[in-house]
């Protein structure tokens, strides 16, 4: 790329796109890169300001904008996400279809700290529509040099930034609690987590309420692990009374792997998440969640929507903003 005089660069090809507004044209006024710059353009050219413009340079090493960002945009982008032409040293990536947003902080941070280069996204577990812009992946000087943008690619394969769909699942809730099931009470959790799951596209297929006994509850956990259930919320029973035995009976199921009990989410510290053959959560949900409003089940139902595993790390990351 080299800089020199508008008069100069008849009949060579502008570096990047040159856009402006011309006094009396309803339209704004475009030079595309790569565009041979000719006679009767120098004084449109003036008029738009540029006395002096920079063109390309065929024996220049330099990467030009477009073609890092579009490189850099090619690399990183997993499933569920398409890419747009680039444009002005910018490539955005965009959603294919309705889902949960899986990216990387900390790389994005390692990559943003690299000159010349940078990527910005939706937040981490973002729910993004079809359509969306998920992600921008820009480089800022009109030509980057070929290590540094190498050094950027080289730190992280594809798939940085992907789109999980929600997919369909079978959804089973086994309520706890002698009041409930000898009809002391009214349930109120099926409506709860009818208005968490709808949003979604989601609804709950089948309820069972048992009561506070240790070997009726693990029944009616293996009955719907047998009728092929893919996501199971246990409700009530999970605090520390005599009576609640729904923690205890998952802690001592053979088959299942506790992953956390407890959250620094409020509403949500008697959260519960565990997994069934290593494949079927079992989510627990606390009494307290009920009083309404966001809690712990807002920040993880998108990932148990998208099949992306609960872990106790980011469990234990929530803590960071969660004090609702």
């Amino acid at each position: 790329m080299k800089i020199i005089p508008i008069e100069d660069a008849v009949g060579k090809k502008i570096s990047h796109e040159l856009t402006g507004i011309i006094p009396g044209k309803s339209e704004n006024t475009t030079f595309l890169r790569g565009y041979e710059v000719k006679i009767e353009d120098v004084e449109t050219l003036k008029n738009m300001g540029k006395y002096h413009i920079k063109v390309l340079d065929e024996n220049s090493n330099l990467i030009h904008e477009n073609d890092g960002a579009l490189m850099l945009g090619t690399k990183f982008i997993g499933s569920g996400v398409t890419l747009s032409q680039p444009k002005e040293g910018k490539v955005h990536a965009y959603a294919i279809e309705k889902g949960i947003l899986i990216s990387s902080p900390s790389k994005l941070k390692s990559i943003n700290l690299i000159d010349g280069i940078k990527i910005s996204t939706k937040r981490k577990y973002t729910v993004v529509e079809a359509g969306e812009k998920v992600a921008t992946f820009g480089i800022t000087p009109l030509e980057i040099e070929g290590d540094l943008l190498d050094s950027g690619l080289s730190l992280f394969e594809k798939d940085f930034i992907s789109v999980a769909p929600f997919n369909s699942l079978r959804i089973g809730i086994i309520t706890t609690g002698s009041e409930v099931y000898e009809g002391r009470i009214k349930d109120a959790f099926m409506p709860y987590l009818r208005g968490k799951l709808e949003p979604f596209g989601f609804n709950v297929i089948e309820q069972t309420i048992v009561p506070d006994k240790q070997e009726i509850i693990k029944e009616a956990i293996d009955d719907f692990i047998e009728r092929d259930f893919e996501l199971l919320f246990l409700t009530g029973g999970l605090s520390v009374d005599a009576d609640d035995f729904t923690l205890k009976t998952v802690e001592e199921h053979d088959k299942v792997e506790m992953i956390i009990y407890g959250s620094p989410v409020l509403p949500g510290a008697m959260f519960m998440a565990a997994y069934y053959d290593g494949r079927v959560p079992l989510i627990g949900l606390p009494a307290g969640l009920l009083r309404g409003g966001n809690s712990i089940l807002d920040f993880v139902l998108p990932l148990l929507l998208g099949k992306i595993k609960i872990t106790k790390d980011f469990i234990a990351s929530l803590g960071d903003g969660g004090l609702l």
